[in-house]
């Protein structure tokens, strides 16, 4: 057989790359909630600035009273690889063989569109989890959230019985925000967001408000919205109270640092892609988040 014509897929990837790199990177919800730096390369530093004025009476004359202080957090990011191969040859036999073409010396990748955008998905749900329960002892893993909360002493840590309701678990977390945290919101795992929705329907306090999102719900009572995260699924059961203006996510979009390419190698007679990119995540004041754990 004459060598396969591979000009469908390259195109396609050609055209779609900035795209697929996208959603790889940001498709995530938290990616899209938290505050996003760009050109992250490396270590970044935070740059924080707390300003204490002091009141004095007025009169003529001038002395000056009060500080500003300077500090930093370090955002440490991971480079990360994503490498996959696919053999188009191993679906003759299977219920996708009719999606196999090969006609007169030309070959395409069987639906290279829904593929290559179920492996950008894939790895946007991958750094999702990545976001709150990475690792950096892990190869290709930064620290997530809650690796770097739990050894933070300035941030507020609080437990609530394992026998306690969901509602009754995120109404602790709420109690514990600091007053000059200004938009607050409860980051929790899809099932235990679940549980608190059916605590409500029990309790009655439940009722349909546009302003409520999908995986979104107002904790009755207050004007601090419950988030549903994917991912914290898995984890114990932990509830992060804070402005999402507080946590930063930093990737690297440069073409040196981030790429999504796919190719056909001529020698292995496969289908080879891969993704690259630099991302991390942190927060600039733990004093003002809260880490509540159930049980």
């Amino acid at each position: 057989m004459a060598n396969p014509i591979v000009a469908a897929i390259t195109g396609y990837v050609d055209n779609s790359r900035d795209e697929l790199l996208t959603k790889a990177m940001l498709g995530g919800k938290s990616a899209d909630l938290f505050r996003l730096m760009v050109d992250v390369k490396g270590k970044t530093n935070l740059h924080l600035m707390d300003v204490q004025p002091i009141f004095q009476a007025g009169g003529c004359g001038f002395t000056a009273s009060g500080d500003t202080t300077f500090s930093n957090r370090e955002l440490v990011p991971a480079n990360i690889k994503i490498n996959l191969e696919f053999c188009d040859q191993n679906l003759l036999g299977t219920y996708a063989e009719h999606q196999v073409r090969l006609t007169a010396g030309k070959e395409n990748i069987p639906f290279e569109e829904k593929w290559l955008g179920s492996v950008a998905e894939a790895i946007s749900d991958g750094v999702e989890k990545m976001i709150y329960q990475g690792d950096s002892s892990n190869a290709g893993e930064f620290d997530g959230l809650l690796k770097t909360l739990k050894a933070d002493a300035t941030v507020i840590s609080g437990s609530t019985s394992s026998a306690a309701t969901a509602y009754a678990f995120l109404k602790d977390a709420a109690k514990a925000i600091p007053a000059q945290v200004k938009n607050p919101v409860i980051l929790v795992s899809i099932p235990l967001y679940r549980e608190f929705m059916q605590d409500l329907v029990t309790a009655n306090l439940y009722h349909y408000d546009p302003k409520n999102g999908e995986n979104e719900y107002f904790l009755p009572g207050t004007d601090i919205k419950v988030i549903a995260v994917a991912g914290l699924n898995g984890a114990d059961e932990y509830a992060i109270a804070a402005d999402l203006n507080n946590i930063v996510y930093g990737v690297s979009a440069q073409d040196d640092d981030s790429t999504f390419d796919v190719w056909y190698s001529k020698d292995d007679q496969i289908w080879k892609l891969a993704c690259k990119f630099i991302a991390g995540v942190q927060y600039a004041y733990g004093s003002e988040i809260v880490l509540q754990k159930r049980g």
